[in-house]
């Protein structure tokens, strides 16, 4: 019977230690050095994993020459006793393995590899049961500070104090991916092995898309072997359509030119709206609600003294050498809202093709992170961003970089 208390006390405070070392929010210790988690204590043989300097870890409990921490993946285990910091300083110890803890070219970035799979789920839990909260991008980097060293490992890649936690497994990271690279695999197996041929096109549509390199040639490649297949997910002849008119995307000179001369406006309730010279007065008549703030404004770049809104505009005034006006910082097109590009009234019915027939030239995409979003640079520091859905024309936002 004793025995029995003592074992449930041991898993109760067990428990106990995995809670409350990554309570939400709690601030962790910092290594000074990198070195190995011990699954028990003083028994070097038996490595749980490989933790780098300065990475944060949870102390449970100490004796004369080790520490008993919690690692950010959640792994319990020893470390050898060593100076623990309570901040981070941006240092590597000496000896820091670079095939775990890889820190780029010039060693100054954070230890990270990169995902070798496309469209990976990342989950809330260290478990392939626990309910995905996002997908990562193919070649996407991910910094680590501990790698697992058993089969099926997990690692930490949520924020800092695991208010958000996010894990990926181990396995589905590796070295930086080029679009060269993911080439020469595909063409290693294409006509060979039907299903690895399936699986290295479609690496080779998102390297493309992401490094923006041979955009045509990898949606070709793509097109051939997928023929006889019926994908709903991806048109491929549209993606065709828009490496075509991306391509065609002039000089910076010729590209500034050609921006003012699309004479952008809005135009709400037959009223006619330019950027920079909306004003007070116009709001009134319009009968659009005035507020001090709007929630998730960029905290940098663009600080609008006061808006004005309805439930699918916001307008931002500002103030610009002692003149404050207004302009468009967002729209979404359901209620007769429209903007007038280039002479083409764009409403809620404006087709997408038309759109990238019209204006290819001129735009960029984020395609595989945000397919069907467009974007028009404006000036050094912004974007214009047009958003379509189901093929019309559903939103668009401007953007200034922080």
């Amino acid at each position: 019977m004793l025995k029995k208390i003592l074992l449930g006390a041991s898993i109760i405070h067990c428990c106990f230690y995995n809670i409350m070392a990554q309570n939400p929010g709690q601030r962790p210790v910092y290594t000074s050095e990198w070195g190995h988690l011990f699954r028990d204590q003083g028994n070097m043989k038996d490595i749980l994993g490989i933790f780098s300097t300065e990475a944060p870890v949870y102390l449970l409990d100490s004796t004369r020459t080790q520490y008993k921490v919690q690692v950010s993946n959640g792994d319990i285990g020893f470390i050898d006793r060593q100076p623990l910091q309570k901040n981070m300083r941006g240092k590597k110890s000496a000896g820091e393995p670079a095939q775990y803890f890889n820190r780029g070219s010039q060693g100054f970035q954070c230890p990270h590899f990169y995902v070798q799979v496309s469209e990976l789920r990342v989950r809330k839990a260290p478990t392939t049961e626990s309910m995905p909260v996002r997908r990562v991008a193919l070649n996407e980097l991910v910094c680590i500070d501990y790698v697992p060293l058993y089969q099926d490992g997990w690692i930490y890649m949520g924020d800092h104090f695991h208010e958000n936690p996010e894990y990926i497994q181990m396995k589905y990271l590796g070295p930086e991916l080029t679009y060269e690279k993911v080439l020469k695999d595909y063409l290693a197996v294409k006509g060979k092995d039907r299903e690895k041929e399936l699986v290295q096109v479609g690496r080779l549509r998102e390297m493309a898309w992401i490094e923006d390199k041979d955009l045509k040639q990898a949606l070709q490649y793509w097109k051939e072997s997928n023929i006889g297949i019926d994908n709903p997910k991806i048109d491929i002849d549209f993606e065709l359509l828009l490496a075509d008119q991306f391509a065609k995307k002039p000089g910076t000179e010729a590209y500034e030119k050609k921006l003012k001369a699309l004479n952008l406006h809005f135009i709400w309730k037959e009223t006619t709206l330019f950027d920079g010279k909306i004003t007070d007065a116009q709001m009134k008549q319009l009968e659009l609600q005035k507020v001090k703030d709007i929630p998730n404004m960029p905290e940098c770049g663009w600080e609008p003294q006061y808006f004005y809104r309805t439930r699918n505009i916001i307008l931002a005034f500002e103030e610009y050498k002692g003149k404050v006006s207004g302009s468009i910082y967002k729209m979404s097109f359901s209620n007769g809202e429209a903007l007038v590009l280039g002479n083409e009234r764009m409403d809620s019915n404006y087709d997408e093709k038309n759109f990238v027939t019209r204006f290819g030239d001129m735009l960029s995409a984020r395609w595989i992170s945000s397919p069907h979003e467009y974007h028009i640079q404006n000036g050094d520091a912004g974007l214009l961003i047009f958003t379509f859905k189901d093929g019309k024309l559903f939103s668009y936002e401007c953007m200034y970089y922080c």
